[in-house]
């Protein structure tokens, strides 16, 4: 997988479970009267138009017991993209609290359908969703790739043991277990950063009562 060009104009970002997320914010009406489906679908590029690759809906991408049809992969530069919709009313989102309104779920099917195409074409591949007015670029960290990965033959169990595993079967699995994961580190994390402002202070303590005990000792 891949990073798309930060130099792009997203209008947010944001980490979310260690998937780093940017958005574009756009007038859906006047996107979806684009002619062009690079431009309904992809409206972060202004000028660079990548290119459909192949019927992604029709045939699908899967690598291992990972199956996954994104509604579209484009060609852009060495690498692909991998591109879910949700347009639904309810998919429309505001500018101030989309971090809020981004379903975890959602996310991470846009992750792991990029991993299937990523593992089949064997070329790098950005994960994008695309929703009523926000399109989404996703940056999983390596633990969270590492996660899902390691996961498909739990999830498939949990599933019940199908012969292969949808993405959004995946997402659906590791979005609970992720997240718990996520805050138990961050837990752990402010613990240990409690204690160790709790020890500056006692080591502190320490030097100003020395200190006070010079002070205040009887002139000789």
């Amino acid at each position: 997988m891949t990073a798309m060009d930060a130099a792009l104009a997203w209008h947010a970002d944001a980490d979310l479970i260690g998937v780093l997320v940017r958005a574009f914010f756009f007038d859906a009406a006047a996107v979806d009267a684009c002619a062009d489906r690079a431009a309904r679908d992809l409206p972060v590029f202004r000028q660079a138009r990548p290119a459909l690759f192949g019927d992604a809906a029709r045939t699908g991408y899967a690598v291992g017991d990972l199956v996954a049809r994104p509604d579209a992969v484009f060609e852009h530069g060495d690498g692909l993209i991998c591109l879910l919709r949700r347009s639904g009313a309810h998919d429309e989102h505001d500018p101030q609290r989309w971090p809020r309104q981004l379903g975890a779920d959602a996310m991470l099917q846009a992750v792991a359908a990029a991993m299937a195409v990523a593992g089949q074409t064997q070329r790098p591949t950005a994960a994008l969703l695309r929703c009523r007015n926000v399109l989404y670029q996703f940056d999983p960290g390596p633990p969270v790739l590492e996660f899902l990965a390691t996961h498909i033959a739990e999830a498939r169990r949990h599933c019940g043991a199908p012969s292969q595993l949808s993405a959004a079967q995946l997402a659906g699995y590791c979005e609970p277990l992720l997240r718990a994961q996520t805050l138990r580190a961050t837990s752990s994390a402010a613990a240990a950063k409690v204690d160790r402002w709790a020890d500056a202070a006692s080591c502190a303590a320490g030097r100003i009562d020395g200190d006070a005990s010079v002070i205040g000792a009887a002139p000789r």
